[in-house]
């Protein structure tokens, strides 16, 4: 597994490899914008230059994470076309950075039941990802709290609406646990890596969030915590990122960090230390 981490742009786009580099990550997670606002203001072409030959020197892989309040299922006219705009601004964006992937996570259905908004969902879906012409699109599964969208039955419905190559998903370790998905054993992972498949196919997983829990197992709640301090441990993750299902993907940090600044040197080598107890090297890019 090549592990990496969100990493903030602070105003200084360019430097984001450099710095992921300098903490030990191989892959790196950033927004484009402002995570919690509709304004959107693309990054120079200055910017859009080092942020590429950043990446290049470094062999960092990027990713790009979409603004937190798309909804693009919802019966709101105005949200969901602002959602819309937002997603193809940020698939646009990532095209010109040479990013991986976006991932985007899906709103909620506010109490209509899912089949209620696929329809609405996936166009809009798919008129974001018509603004990029490289980039994958990566909805990522969801904690199961209140009515919101994400869980492995959802995301499969969606690929396949879609029916796009572009189209593939993330998974993020404490949303699975707080959903209901017992990671922590090598059998609860079987069973994980079977539904997946079975419900959207194992090739379309292309990228990990890899966070602790600060809740339990069918909590419903999402709240990330640092490796091997929540609820699934260092023998959890040990059993994660050494599953054959899950073992050559990229895997990026979303933990607050041991100072609370963020994801940093000490949970990746936290991940890296399982790796190597496991007797493992990590394996080479999946192409």
């Amino acid at each position: 597994m090549r592990f990496g981490a969100h990493v903030t742009t602070g105003g200084a786009l360019a430097t984001v490899p450099y710095r992921a580099a300098e903490i030990g990550a191989e892959c790196v997670q950033i927004f484009v914008g402002n995570p919690r606002g509709w304004r959107f203001v693309p990054p120079s072409d200055e910017a859009i230059e080092g942020f590429r030959k950043g990446c290049a020197e470094t062999g960092v892989e990027p990713f790009v994470h979409c603004m937190y309040l798309v909804n693009y299922g919802t019966a709101d006219d105005t949200l969901r076309q602002r959602s819309i705009a937002a997603l193809a601004d940020t698939m646009r964006v990532a095209d010109e950075l040479g990013v991986t992937g976006v991932v985007t996570h899906l709103g909620s259905h506010k109490k209509t039941g899912f089949a209620s908004v696929l329809d609405r969902l996936c166009d809009g879906l798919s008129a974001g990802l018509a603004a990029s012409r490289h980039t994958l699109l990566l909805p990522e599964n969801s904690a199961g709290q209140g009515d919101t969208i994400g869980s492995i039955t959802e995301l499969g419905a969606i690929v396949h609406r879609l029916g796009d190559d572009r189209v593939g998903v993330c998974l993020d370790t404490a949303h699975l646990l707080a959903a209901g998905h017992e990671i922590r054993t090598r059998a609860g992972l079987d069973a994980l890596a079977a539904e997946f498949d079975a419900a959207i196919g194992l090739p379309r997983l292309r990228v990990l969030h890899l966070n602790d829990s600060k809740t339990d197992l069918g909590s419903r709640v999402d709240r990330h915590q640092n490796i091997g301090d929540g609820y699934i441990g260092a023998a959890g993750f040990a059993q994660f990122v050494n599953h054959p299902a899950f073992a050559d993907l990229p895997g990026l940090l979303e933990v607050p960090g041991l100072a609370g600044k963020g994801p940093d040197a000490a949970n990746l080598e936290r991940l890296r230390a399982l790796v190597r107890r496991a007797g493992q090297q990590p394996r080479p890019r999946r192409r």
